[in-house]
């Protein structure tokens, strides 16, 4: 009750300063419920366990029990005028009643408190409820503690108390005056920058890992939750993210948005909306929005959700944050079309961002163009062959055959004149050779080709035509 006193009356002191200060809730102290199954009853025989670490337990006021045990390696720290009682009543006339003494990761999302977040109209994600690069961390001085410090952590500053430490005064102080006060688990590397403010307009990555694994997770009703970056667990609603453009400002976003879902109407007790900065294959803005409904309706829990992230997608294309191709968008329940929205047209997406909408008009054009090719290819060839039927029919012997420099091969909207053709007296003496006449051979009866056989038609009997004066083919 007095960490959560204190962190009511700092509330009002920070209101007006840009520094973020989260505050260690989990403390060991002997007053703390959550630190027992039962409220210990004066006559009950309290057992401190043995855990294989040093760990402290505060007794803040007067207690009185029927005996205490002690753990091994571990102590018990008394405030201003504490004390324990011992009334030594048998084992068989009490009950025993053992101390939850536990280890609280500095990781854990549920494990920090902040007042700058108090007002705000969209939740915080679980990434961001743990200290960040530029936060202040703050444990009261008033409590004791044991965190579990296993991974590399960096903060803007570290307070005990009104104490402010830097990175080496962290070290002595839990390794001396301060040890039963704050005791790190594993300690690992704390670093104390000095820096509690972000110059990125775009916003800051938190920067810490966030540990999950002490968190439980309720039961989801929807066919298939969504799990999310910087989220411990899966929940029923949708996701929407894109990258931050060049001149994109985080906090006017958050301000602008909040004032789009009030005027719309949209925030309600049920719904839980976070924006956050979170690393896909690069920095992204990532909006969630989440909802407990389960009322036994056909839409499931999760649908309510859907149609905000539908009209949330709408409003960033509508007054153009990023482009519409950039936005991704996860529902775990797809609204029904005849809920349609305004903005509910711009929903269908598939893996990348792309609409399908696009999809398909690419689909048309493409089918269109080859539709066209198509055509022009059977045009084409038409004209090839109405051209080659349309020449003068003398190109063409009397034994019916065309000779070989005359076979053009199928060329498309080839014109149809074509200088490798041969003239007609070309042609003639091809033919002349073919059958065997010279071409300065006498024509005379005692001609050696007449003599045997039977007779050939000579160069005079050949049909001629006067081409002289006729347009080479």
């Amino acid at each position: 009750m007095s960490v959560l006193f204190l962190l009511t009356v700092v509330v009002f002191c920070e209101a007006s300063s840009g520094v973020v200060r989260k505050y260690f809730v989990h403390s060991n102290n002997w007053s703390n419920s959550k630190n027992w199954d039962v409220s210990p009853d004066p006559c009950d025989a309290v057992i401190l366990p043995d855990l294989g670490y040093d760990y402290s337990v505060l007794v803040a006021s007067r207690v009185q029990l029927s005996s205490l045990k002690f753990p091994s390696t571990g102590e018990v720290v008394f405030g201003e005028k504490s004390s324990i009682s011992l009334s030594g009543l048998g084992s068989g006339q009490c009950l025993s009643n053992t101390y939850r003494a536990r280890q609280f990761s500095w990781g854990d999302p549920n494990n920090w408190y902040s007042p700058n977040t108090q007002d705000s109209i969209f939740k915080t994600a679980d990434s961001d409820k743990i200290p960040c690069v530029t936060d202040e961390v703050v444990f009261n001085k008033s409590s004791v503690f044991n965190v579990l410090l296993d991974k590399s952590v960096e903060v803007g500053a570290l307070r005990i108390g009104d104490i402010d430490l830097d990175t080496q005064d962290v070290v002595d102080f839990t390794r001396g005056a301060g040890r039963s006060q704050l005791q790190f688990i594993n300690l690992a590397k704390l670093v104390v920058t000095g820096r509690t403010v972000c110059t990125n307009h775009q916003g800051c990555l938190c920067g810490n890992k966030l540990d999950c694994s002490q968190v439980q997770c309720p039961r989801q009703d929807c066919v298939k939750p969504i799990k999310s970056e910087g989220v411990c667990c899966h929940y029923c609603g949708a996701e929407v993210r894109f990258k931050p453009p060049a001149g994109f400002y985080l906090a006017k976003f958050k301000k602008s948005l909040g004032g789009f879902l009030e005027d719309t109407q949209q925030l309600n007790d049920k719904i839980e909306i976070s924006v956050s900065l979170q690393m896909y294959d690069g920095l992204n803005v990532q909006i969630t929005i989440s909802d407990s409904l389960a009322d036994g309706t056909y839409e499931g829990a999760g649908y309510e959700s859907s149609m905000i992230a539908s009209k949330i997608y709408g409003y960033i294309v509508e007054y153009d944050i990023v482009r519409e191709s950039d936005l991704i968008l996860q529902q775990s329940h797809k609204p029904f079309a005849e809920e349609a929205t305004e903005y509910q047209g711009s929903t269908g997406t598939v893996s990348g961002g792309i609409q399908s909408w696009v999809l398909y008009i690419v689909l048309g054009v493409s089918l269109v163009l080859l539709i066209i090719i198509v055509v022009l290819l059977i045009k084409c060839s038409r004209r090839y062959r109405d051209s080659a039927n349309q020449r003068d029919p003398h190109i063409r012997l009397d034994h019916g055959t065309l000779p070989r420099t005359l076979d053009r091969r199928f060329k498309p909207c080839v014109p149809a004149i074509d200088q490798d053709i041969p003239t007609y007296e070309e042609v003639l003496m091809e033919d002349m050779l073919t059958r065997g006449i010279q071409p300065d051979q006498p024509r005379s009866h005692d001609n050696v080709h007449r003599a045997s056989g039977p007779r050939r038609p000579g160069y005079t009997e050949i049909p001629t035509t006067d081409i002289s004066d006729r347009q080479r083919v």
